[in-house]
């Protein structure tokens, strides 16, 4: 079977399957904002086929195919009810290494390959990109504010009551714990090659 043929199954499939989660989004305060985050999503993923699908079929397909965006949907959830919320998380499990906390996150908010990502903020802002085995969290003072369509980079550290502010890129690995200024990028320095002499044997 092709990998088309087994993507198309496995659609099939996700569409029956995502259906009750679908119901609690439609019937809870969220579903215009997960409608956005799977058009964005979908977007960001870039695959000619899935930019074909209906709406319905490309929530599916993202519930089905990534634990992150079932995290990201169980976020949204967080004010249904207690029961509810509940036979959702063990019908649809969430990522294991995938944190959100924050008092708000705007619509369109992409996680890739979650692993290792643990965001605690105060709020971010809509059309976010965060990649996998970011730190966004606290120290003693508070928590970072992101704006919007900010993107953060694979291993980036950002602490502390700061703001990247709209349109702020943070590069794999940096470290922020300043504000970042409107459509900034900030990298870690690159790796540098040591003199022979200097190398540790």
């Amino acid at each position: 079977m092709t990998h088309g043929g087994r993507r198309a199954r496995l659609l099939r499939l996700a569409r029956v399957w995502a259906y009750l989660l679908w119901w609690a989004v439609r019937h809870s305060g969220e579903s215009d904002a997960v409608a956005v985050d799977v058009d964005w999503w979908i977007e960001c993923i870039g695959a000619p086929d899935l930019l074909e699908l209906d709406h319905y079929s490309r929530f599916s397909y993202l519930a089905g195919a990534l634990t992150e965006f079932r995290t990201l949907v169980h976020y949204r959830l967080r004010s249904d009810p207690f029961l509810r919320r509940c036979l959702l998380r063990a019908l649809y499990r969430p990522a294991t290494t995938l944190t959100l906390d924050a008092d708000r996150i705007g619509p369109g908010f992409f996680i890739q390959h979650g692993v290792g990502t643990i965001v605690t903020a105060d709020t971010i802002g809509s059309h976010c990109w965060i990649n996998q085995l970011v730190t966004i969290g606290h120290d003693a003072k508070g928590r970072p504010t992101l704006g919007d369509r900010v993107r953060v980079g694979v291993g980036a550290v950002v602490l502390g009551p700061i703001t990247l502010h709209d349109d702020v890129t943070v590069g794999a690995n940096a470290t922020v714990i300043h504000d970042v200024a409107p459509g900034v990028a900030v990298v870690a320095p690159l790796a540098q090659p040591l003199p022979r002499g200097d190398r540790s044997r």
